[in-house]
């Protein structure tokens, strides 16, 4: 293009600012859209991947894996039941098992849920978030009434090392306080982009013993934190008294005994390949009916029930980008219209047929490349946005797990399609004006 087709191209669309503005800024939206929704769908996908990506199976008591998978890892829905001390050492004690890690649910804390686990936790669970040090202050709980808590716990509650927190009763709003006996914020996770963020992480025998006294959900015998000690030794050493009480001290997820029951096991392998002959053994288990979810199969399954919506989403928006620019066809014919004269003048003064369709094809180029690189920044909008919600929601960090929220190749490919597309779409009128004549455009009416 020379300067002179330039300096028409400028005046062109500075004539027609607010008309072509208006094309690229919805042509953007639409582009945005598409962008978002994939770009959030692919960094949503990764997220909740890398939220246990060290665990090779998560046993609990027979149920859909679906939901054994969002309630012990998201913190969505309830167990359906416990399983007992005697299953989990059977499981840690099948060949092919490197390790497991108790997990008790039913508590929180301010909104956060509690989850009772043990110190192994820490080194097979939870991943140090891009090879730094787990932990933002302090370390993994020592004593009985120590407590780690997550970085999204720490920051909304502005909780520092030494703090007393109190645990809520189950977890719902209006649940009792365990006031009798606070916890100490012992340690402060760093960011993980995991739902572990907004959690509170205390020991298995934390959650037993704050439980003593309770029945049907109400507080019958208060302990102090001075008798902490002393019992829990005493829970050790006297298994037979231990089970004579179980059922007059404590609430549902201690109901069988405290420690002699939890809502499921993290396992981990020593080969990964042996996977599918552990979870056929779990599921074969003759002492209580087991169930041992693959995280990376059921979230799978669970893209697949959401499938569906996303391939609706991802349809939408292309026919929103398809009548976008049939829009921008339109609004071109138009211009065309009204420019005949402008168009035979140029022709008068000697531009070709070609020159006239190169620039109405250079301004349906230049406004698909607007529209791109603006949809491109609203798209980054849109999954900032996402990944808030994500975080307060769930826990997820999508930036953290996936490297920020630039879009990724599949996104772009929107971008190359698009711009061909545009100069298709110019096609039509510019065609339009290579078949006028010189006289077309002179000879029209006013």
């Amino acid at each position: 293009m020379n300067r002179h087709m330039f300096v028409l191209l400028r005046g062109s669309l500075a004539n027609r600012a607010f008309s072509l503005s208006l094309i690229v800024v919805t042509l953007a939206f639409a582009v945005a859209l598409y962008v978002g929704v994939q770009n959030v769908q692919r960094l949503t996908r990764a997220s909740f991947e890398n939220s246990i990506s060290g665990v090779d199976l998560v046993v609990a008591a027979r149920g859909a894996d679906v939901q054994i998978l969002l309630n012990t890892v998201f913190g969505l829905g309830a167990s359906s039941n416990l399983i007992s001390d005697k299953s989990v050492e059977a499981v840690a004690e099948m060949s092919g098992v490197s390790w497991v890690v108790p997990l008790v649910l039913g508590d929180s804390h301010r909104g956060f849920r509690v989850l009772g686990t043990a110190p192994d936790f820490f080194e097979h669970v939870i991943a140090p978030p891009s090879g730094n040090s787990l932990f933002a202050a302090g370390t993994r709980f020592d004593n009985v009434l120590d407590a780690v808590i997550g970085a999204d716990v720490a920051e909304k509650l502005d909780y520092k090392l030494g703090d007393k927190i109190v645990l809520q009763h189950g977890v719902g709003e209006y649940g009792a306080d365990h006031d009798d006996l606070p916890f100490v914020v012992h340690g402060i996770l760093a960011p993980t982009g995991t739902p572990f963020d907004r959690a509170v992480l205390v020991s298995v025998e934390a959650i037993e013993v704050i439980h003593r006294g309770w029945r049907n959900g109400q507080q019958l015998v208060t302990l102090s934190p001075d008798d902490i000690e002393h019992s829990t030794q005493a829970e050790t050493t006297h298994d037979d008294h231990h089970g004579e009480h179980h059922e007059d001290e404590h609430h549902d997820h201690a109901s069988a005994g405290g420690l002699d029951a939890v809502d499921a096991v993290f396992v981990g392998l020593t080969d990964r390949r042996t996977v599918v002959r552990v979870q056929r053994a779990i599921a074969e288990f003759d002492a209580e009916p087991l169930s041992a979810v693959i995280p990376g199969v059921t979230l799978a399954q669970i893209w697949q029930i959401i499938g569906v919506a996303d391939r609706g989403f991802r349809v939408v928006s292309l026919l929103v980008i398809v009548l976008v620019l049939l829009a921008m066809t339109a609004m071109t014919v138009l211009s065309t219209d009204s420019r005949r004269r402008e168009m035979a003048i140029l022709r008068a003064l000697g531009a070709s047929p070609r020159t006239l369709v190169g620039l109405i094809l250079a301004e349906a180029l230049l406004l698909s490349v607007c529209a791109s690189a603006l949809g491109l920044g609203l798209a980054m909008g849109v999954s900032a946005v996402a990944q808030q919600w994500l975080t307060q929601t769930f826990g997820l960090s999508v930036g953290l797990s996936s490297g920020g929220m630039l879009p990724g190749w599949q996104e772009l490919m929107i971008v190359v399609y698009l711009v061909p597309a545009a100069l298709v779409a110019g096609l039509v009128p510019a065609l339009r004006v290579y078949r006028r004549t010189v006289q077309d455009g002179i000879m029209v009416e006013r």
